[in-house]
């Protein structure tokens, strides 16, 4: 563990201070059950031989569903690029596209420029994933721009040549108020546990199955605890 918070202190500062504070979240929350559903891809764009493949792109599209996984609430598209600057470390840019439909609510389409750090290395006991990222938000509700900070830590242990355990953790903070709704500090929590497996041989495709637990805090409402079955595919060249 002293290895990896040196080479990624701000993941493992943000896994740990969640853990220690969860105790002090809000006991009343609202309970929903959802199933998500993601496909990402990635790859690389060779211009050149010399480039070795350094320039790439990222592909996400989710369908999120709640109250007790009947509805279709939330759909998003996510594009990107980014820049591989070692084999250990990677910049990215891009757009979302996020439309939501809550119940008994309009619709709102939600737009995003987002940055992006990528960080991954392997230790004796599996692999290693972080990803900070920055978040301008735009929605058709307001005219504010929101900006959100989002840390995501990721480990990965294998259990057989095919099979592997996955368990990640992300942070959602705003930085700023808005006149849609964002109100500064800590907002989301996100944390998985579960299976991943890999599709073929070559290893371009792999999926993850397991349970997800999202704890929103709402400062105006009661906060939200949704328990969800998430299922992910993932194609990379």
């Amino acid at each position: 563990m002293k290895d990896l918070y040196r080479q990624c202190p701000v993941s493992v500062t943000f896994f740990m201070l969640f853990a220690l504070s969860s105790g002090e979240l809000n006991a009343e929350v609202d309970k929903d059950f959802g199933v998500w559903g993601a496909i990402q891809g990635q790859g690389s764009f060779i211009f050149d031989a010399r480039d070795s493949g350094k320039w790439q792109w990222w592909m996400e599209g989710q369908s999120r569903f709640f109250k007790d996984a009947t509805r279709l609430e939330q759909s998003l598209i996510r594009p990107g690029f980014g820049y591989q600057l070692s084999k250990k470390l990677s910049l990215w840019l891009g757009y979302a596209w996020i439309q939501n439909q809550p119940k008994g609510r309009n619709a709102t389409d939600e737009h995003r420029v987002w940055h992006q750090a990528s960080w991954k290395d392997s230790f004796g006991w599996g692999n290693a994933f972080s990803r900070t990222r920055l978040e301008h938000r735009f929605q058709s509700n307001g005219d504010d721009v929101g900006w959100r900070f989002r840390e995501f830590l990721k480990f990965t242990r294998p259990l057989s040549s095919r099979f592997y355990a996955s368990l990640w953790n992300e942070v959602f903070v705003d930085l700023n108020n808005t006149d849609w709704g964002a109100d500064a500090g800590f907002r989301q929590n996100r944390f998985f546990a579960g299976l991943g497996a890999f599709v073929d041989a070559e290893r371009h495709y792999r999926v993850e199955i397991g349970y997800l637990n999202q704890y929103e805090d709402k400062p105006s409402s009661t906060d939200n605890m949704n328990h969800i079955v998430s299922c992910n595919l993932f194609i990379r060249y």
